[in-house]
């Protein structure tokens, strides 16, 4: 939690000093789907005469904000806050139940935006910072990679994105709900940046 709190006072640090010299400050909310499959697909244990097995349902959508800055138009840093649904059905001996739950990320991303104009590539990468599963544990930091394409005009900036996520294996706990090591978002980027 002590990284998310720091995350946070660098983004506002850099918001203050970079209005102060002219620099762009955005505000963008996102929308997409994940890829692939969104918790550890499925995990099994026994031990003390109880067999637990867990298996997940893949989301169907994530959703979330970032506040973020633009450096000398080229450099863009960002914080943000996705949110996914997620649910498991979990089998203890003869006994199931179904767990509807969110899962949580915060990254924090720079990437660099090439070119010049109204539409631009951009690459870049980062951390997620924190992140937090129903009935899971923090697998964070996680290393981020990212690219898509911005279009910006006037103060409207639509990014679609392509983002990938590398979790550390969640192997504390046997039964606890984890995200894969391998995790691919598509996402789109509607904001306003002035």
């Amino acid at each position: 939690m002590t990284s998310l709190v720091r995350a946070i006072g660098l983004i506002l640090f850099v918001s203050i000093a970079t209005h102060a010299q002219g620099l762009q400050i955005e505000v963008v909310g996102h929308g997409g789907i994940p890829l692939n499959d969104t918790l550890q697909p499925e995990q099994s244990s026994g031990g003390a005469g109880l067999f637990v097995r867990r298996k997940t349902d893949r989301a169907a959508y994530m959703t979330g904000v970032s506040a973020g800055v633009v450096i000398r138009d080229r450099l863009h840093l960002a914080f943000g806050a996705m949110y996914m649904p997620v649910s498991f059905t979990t089998t203890v001996s003869t006994a199931t139940g179904h767990t509807p739950g969110t899962s949580w990320e915060f990254p924090l991303i720079a990437d660099y935006r090439w070119g010049s104009g109204v539409l631009r590539p951009f690459s870049g990468g980062g951390f997620v910072l924190y992140n937090r599963t129903t009935a899971g544990e923090n697998q964070a930091p996680a290393p981020v990679l990212s690219g898509g394409i911005e279009l910006s005009k006037i103060s409207l900036v639509i990014r679609p994105e392509l983002r990938y996520i590398h979790y550390p294996d969640s192997s504390r706990s046997s039964v606890s709900v984890g995200r894969p090591s391998n995790q691919f978002q598509l996402l789109i980027g509607i904001g306003f940046r002035k």
